[in-house]
């Protein structure tokens, strides 16, 4: 039955265009530290770029081959850390009335929620999924704040229950332990999960997790396809889900 089905989709490059968002990202966070802390929004935007590409370095260096190394400690640190890198670099002190990972997390909120890179038919596909009765869960490297806050930015946040980042299960998505604990705590069978994302690697990830896998390739310069069941276009999908999948 399709109202049994659960659905977990990847939000970079399967809902989202990354680098699109990341653009929109670093601009609308560099008005904001600019409007609130001073200085100009492009100082702020050159501190930004690398600091974000860092933090993506350590995240791999930390969780390649290990999700379980205790995401949620180290992404505590992290805010503090590329929070501090930026203000220095922007040659800005840091604020003293506001403690610095909070400061942090509604920063990224409140710019996240001005942007909007969702890939196009992403809306009324998840619309249509919705009303097929399909539980829709966010499975993404990114964490479940920014997820939100992207989610809410696209308009696309009501469609979808949990916003399963890395931080809701303390696991990394580096290996199938991270699909076991999210079927596990939506109590599902694997068996009626169906997990869509465009990196192969992660499919493998879900497949061996016991999920169906739909592999996407929405982008210009999406890599060939390496499973059976591919996606080209969002429009696609709940009729996969429907005719090929249930």
């Amino acid at each position: 039955m399709i109202e049994n089905l659960t659905l977990f989709i990847d939000f970079d490059n399967t809902l989202s265009d990354m680098a699109a968002l990341d653009a929109q990202f670093v601009r609308e966070l560099g008005h904001l530290l600019s409007g609130e802390f001073g200085s100009e929004s492009a100082t702020w935007e050159s501190a930004l770029k690398p600091e974000l590409d860092a933090t993506r370095g350590r995240y791999a260096v930390k969780f390649t081959g290990d999700p379980l190394a205790a995401y949620n400690q180290w992404i505590e640190a992290e805010r503090e850390k590329v929070t501090t890198a930026v203000f220095a670099s922007a040659g800005v002190p840091l604020p003293s009335a506001e403690p610095i990972a909070p400061l942090a997390k509604r920063l990224q909120f409140d710019a996240l929620t001005a942007c909007n890179a969702a890939l196009p038919e992403a809306k009324s596909c998840l619309r249509e999924l919705f009303e097929m009765g399909v539980h829709i869960q966010m499975a993404s490297t990114q964490e479940s704040e920014y997820l939100l806050a992207a989610l809410i930015g696209a308009g696309l946040e009501s469609y979808i229950e949990s916003k399963f980042g890395p931080d809701l299960v303390d696991c990394a998505k580096e290996g199938p332990e991270f699909y076991q604990r999210i079927f596990q705590q939506c109590e599902i069978r694997p068996s009626r999960a169906i997990v869509v994302d465009d990196q192969a690697m992660c499919l493998d990830w879900a497949e061996e997790a016991g999920a169906r896998v739909v592999q996407a390739c929405l982008l210009p310069d999406s890599p060939e396809p390496e499973f059976p069941i591919v996606l080209r276009s969002l429009a696609d999908l709940p009729k996969l889900v429907q005719m090929g999948l249930a």
